[in-house]
């Protein structure tokens, strides 16, 4: 029986619906192809056992530290400690416990994601490091639907290059992403065009009732610091009262990034854009990530600035209007849409806020005839996770006798 651990950005403080999502969905579908023994890595084991239950099992993963130059020294002491550099790190560090993980399973596989760029840097350091030592004990690592980029210095530059090559296996999510891959990468021959990996979820349990009424699912990420917060507001608030007044539907905000219990993130700027609203809209909590999705499925359209509330909606063939609040809000949100067979224009938040913006157009999606994802497009997805569980099934390497200290 092959053993996969699932590295997915998961157990944070601050809760995200979309990283959540995307390792349920790896869970299901490698369930779904005979792949039971899991252990997922995450920040928070006790939490994590929570939201996916007791039967799988969960380990901690590694924690970079956040400025640039400390992140890049400990993937060098990591990289040293693996070579047999005694003295590189102590023997309390992380790592060990993180290592002596990895060696009980049989594969690595990296849950999709948007976090392999410079802005996001311990993220995408944490996986090279994991990548690194999972190749390096033989296991085959695959890798799930990302963006790459676009944000990148010349040593992040290096380390996605050196990530990319140890995957068997690599899913691109937009063909920005695979081109990049492809300049990083030319001789690599399993880079693959793909859905993100939460395009297809199980159902929450319990089950959420059916709505009774049409309503609008609107999700807003809090702007980027060179946007006045009360400018954004008013713009979305704009934008939502007339795809209200369009559709004769109330709102309902859906946060996707936020702290249980503390009315931050996502939580916080719904409220201030909802002080703004001439309609009615209905202010939620975060909820779990299978809720949250369930919940955007059954509206009748899907506002937003965020990533996943789109996958949601074009898996779900709802129609969706999104606005982009940065260039990497651009890169995904756009690919997320042309992945699905849609070609329709992604306005920025500087676009939305500027005095002659052109809402008839960013409302035209509303007039379109809107339909599920394609069957070709549903079977190369199943076609990409029959190939992910082949390749973990392959991934069974030498077998990891120890560190030589340790056998003193």
């Amino acid at each position: 029986m092959v053993r996969v651990a699932i590295l997915g950005d998961i157990g944070q403080p601050v809760y995200h619906v979309g990283d959540e999502a995307m390792v349920h969905a790896a869970v299901e579908q490698l369930n779904r192809r005979g792949i039971n023994s899991i252990v997922l890595l995450t920040r928070d084991p006790v939490q994590t056992h929570a939201h996916f239950g007791s039967a799988l099992d969960a380990a901690p993963t590694l924690v970079f530290p956040w400025p640039p130059v400390d992140r890049e020294r400990y993937l060098g002491e990591i990289k040293a400690v693996f070579a047999g550099d005694t003295r590189a790190l102590p023997p309390h560090d992380q790592v060990f416990g993180v290592i002596e993980t990895l060696r009980r399973v049989d594969a690595l596989f990296i849950a999709g994601g948007g976090n392999m760029n410079s802005h996001y840097g311990w993220l995408l350091y944490e996986r090279a490091a994991m990548a690194h030592l999972a190749a390096g004990l033989g296991k085959r690592v695959v890798i799930g639907g990302q963006t790459l980029g676009p944000e990148l210095s010349a040593t992040d530059r290096g380390t996605l290059t050196e990530l990319l090559n140890h995957g068997a296996l690599v899913g691109l999510r937009e063909d920005y992403s695979l081109r990049l891959a492809r300049d990083l990468l030319p001789a690599h021959a399993r880079l693959r065009a793909v859905l993100d990996d939460a395009s297809e979820l199980p159902d929450p349990v319990p089950p959420i009732e059916p709505s009774t009424e049409p309503k609008i699912a609107a999700t807003f990420s809090t702007p980027p610091d060179h946007f006045p917060r009360q400018a954004a507001a008013e713009g979305y608030a704009r934008l939502l009262d007339a795809v209200a007044a369009r559709l004769d539907a109330s709102l309902c905000f859906l946060p996707h990034m936020s702290t249980v219990g503390k009315g931050d993130g996502d939580e916080a700027f719904h409220a201030q854009i909802a002080e703004r609203l001439s309609s009615k809209a209905e202010l939620n909590p975060i909820r779990p990530a299978l809720t949250t999705a369930a919940l955007t499925r059954q509206a009748t359209v899907v506002v937003t600035s965020r990533y996943h509330p789109v996958v949601f909606a074009c898996a779900g063939g709802l129609p969706v209007i999104a606005v982009a609040p940065d260039e990497y809000g651009q890169v995904r949100l756009t690919g997320a849409l042309q992945r699905f067979g849609r070609q329709q224009p992604v306005p920025s938040l500087a676009e939305l806020l500027a005095a002659d913006h052109d809402l008839a157009a960013t409302l035209r999606p509303l007039a379109e005839p809107c339909a599920e994802p394609s069957q070709a497009i549903l079977a190369a997805q199943s076609k990409w996770w029959d190939d992910v569980a082949a390749a973990l099934r392959t991934g069974r390497g030498r077998r990891w006798r120890g560190w030589p200290w340790r056998r003193r």
